[in-house]
């Protein structure tokens, strides 16, 4: 609850460059979700502790747990089927890993309604995020620019974005990979052509080297996208390997801070 309090200073600071924010899952709700889609497989599984999860940081807003109990009916309808069928593809992975983003986009836009900030919460997909059908790690494809351009565009307010997630041309939900919010990030905003894209994190921007393994770690003031690039394929867990290449594509710069 504290972080999206800060978030909504961010954005509120922000509104005169017209902000469009893409969010992530709360922290650890993508690996609670991977965890219920395997209790489902064995036969049984219970939707409390992801519930509290979310009803604590919705309380501590003072929001209605209404924004989230569609939601979870519907999360709950998906794993009673799995549990039936005893099956969990790919694809059907990637529909329940969904909805810690759909979960998330929803407080926090709920809470800049709340704050003052005129917001909306939306689905990437419903924006035209189109991505191919490799489920688990989807690629945008190329028409999907134009779509989310156009969206986004003649929207008001604030958009509150789902990171990570996407539809392929069946209309089946997919996701871009772990960590794949960063990498939404990019996307969107090559897509509007933003003056700059801004990922906000719990580090200093990139260090270095890695602050747990060298204490006297510093922040680099700039990067080139080559470095920055190489750093992400070789591990480094700042940037997602992939999220730089539409803003590279675009030559939009991509600013690393701490919430």
């Amino acid at each position: 609850a504290e972080r999206i309090r800060t978030v909504a200073d961010l954005v509120r600071a922000a509104l005169p460059r017209k902000p469009v924010v893409v969010a992530s899952a709360h922290k650890g709700v993508t690996d609670m979700l991977i965890d219920l889609g395997h209790q489902a497989l064995k036969g049984a599984f219970s939707l409390e502790p992801l519930r509290e999860r979310h009803l604590e940081i919705i309380r501590e807003l003072g929001l209605s747990p209404a924004i989230m109990e569609n939601l979870l009916d519907e999360l709950s309808s998906l794993l009673q089927g799995i549990t039936m069928v005893k099956e969990l593809t790919p694809r059907t992975k990637d529909y329940v890993c969904s909805f810690g983003e759909r979960l998330s986009v929803r407080t926090i836009a709920a809470y800049f309604v709340q704050a003052g900030i005129d917001a909306k919460a939306i689905d990437a997909y419903d924006l035209g995020l189109i991505t191919d059908s490799n489920f688990g790690n989807a690629q945008p494809l190329a028409e999907a620019d134009q779509i989310m351009h156009w969206n986004i565009r003649r929207m008001t307010g604030v958009p509150v974005i789902t990171g990570y997630n996407g539809k392929d041309k069946n209309g089946d939900i997919t996701t871009l990979g772990r960590n794949g919010s960063d990498y939404s990030g990019t996307i969107i905003g090559a897509a509007i052509d933003a003056e700059e894209v801004q990922i906000w994190t719990d580090v200093d921007g990139v260090m270095t080297a890695d602050p747990a393994v060298v204490p006297g770690a510093v922040p680099l003031a700039t990067m080139a996208f080559s470095e920055a690039g190489e750093l992400a394929y070789y591990g480094g867990r700042v940037l997602h390997p992939a999220t730089l290449i539409p803003a590279i594509k675009k030559d939009i710069p991509v600013r690393v801070l701490n919430t």
